[in-house]
């Protein structure tokens, strides 16, 4: 079995942070609270609200991964209606319905033309090399919600920016990767990673503005290292690496 590690940072820690009465958790920090941490020599971020596809999970199987990229599943969304089925049942019905069918074709399509070198991958294929051929564009759909990269990249660009903020922080980490080079492969359907479509709160009290915004989210991404506004973590303390958090395994 594999072990599942628990990490509780307390509410201490989150107190001493820029506009903690305006946010109930900050997400990438705590995200980098588990990189810090982590143990394997990938590591994959994704979110509780996501369900990745049979093929997803066939991919993480076979071990082919290279320590040089950052892979990113095709992310769709999905309004779901079925509540009391069990995690086979309702992947059956889930990449049953019609409209998921249709919407990855479609993704398909336009992602094999995109990244044709990558459309074979998902499967098993080969993904070549090739050094002198121009910058791709990355994919940036669904940013925070299939990460898988080795931990030594993870390392390298320190994680999240740690700002009081959540939004759009999910595009930062892909900012950073790119900017030291790293290679990106699409996993192209039936490799999939579904969004469960849910309400979303993320109110923001007036004590806090936003630090990154559309306005500025191209500048901020070609510097990805410059220091924000309410940025902790600076050096080699993200994360938190000093604090001996408890830990569960369960």
């Amino acid at each position: 079995m594999v072990p599942i590690r628990v990490i509780r940072v307390p509410p201490a820690v989150h107190m001493s942070m820029p506009h903690h009465k305006a946010h109930p958790l900050f997400e990438h920090t705590a995200e980098n609270v588990a990189f810090r941490r982590a143990r394997g020599r990938f590591i994959l971020k994704t979110n509780i609200d996501n369900i990745m596809s049979w093929d997803t999970v066939l991919f993480l199987a076979r071990r082919e991964l290279r320590e040089d990229t950052v892979y990113r599943a095709t992310y769709a969304e999905f309004d779901f209606t079925e509540e009391a089925l069990g995690p086979a049942e309702l992947l059956e019905w889930l990449f049953d319905q019609p409209k998921m069918l249709e919407d990855m074709n479609l993704e398909l399509a336009d992602l094999s033309s995109k990244y044709p070198d990558d459309t074979a991958v998902c499967q098993g294929g080969a993904s070549p090399v090739v050094e002198d051929r121009p910058a791709r564009p990355f994919y940036w759909a669904g940013s925070g919600d299939f990460v898988l990269a080795s931990r030594a990249l993870i390392l390298h660009v320190h994680g999240y920016p740690e700002i009081a903020q959540n939004w759009q922080t999910d595009d930062l980490i892909h900012c950073r990767l790119r900017a030291v080079g790293v290679r990106q492969i699409v996993l192209q359907p039936p490799c999939v990673t579904v969004h469960q479509n849910h309400r979303r709160i993320n109110r923001v009290r007036s004590s806090t503005r936003w630090v990154v915004t559309d306005a500025n989210i191209d500048q901020v991404c070609a510097s990805p290292f410059e220091p924000l506004p309410t940025e902790i973590g600076s050096g080699d303390s993200w994360g938190f690496p000093d604090e001996a958090f408890e830990e569960t395994v369960v």
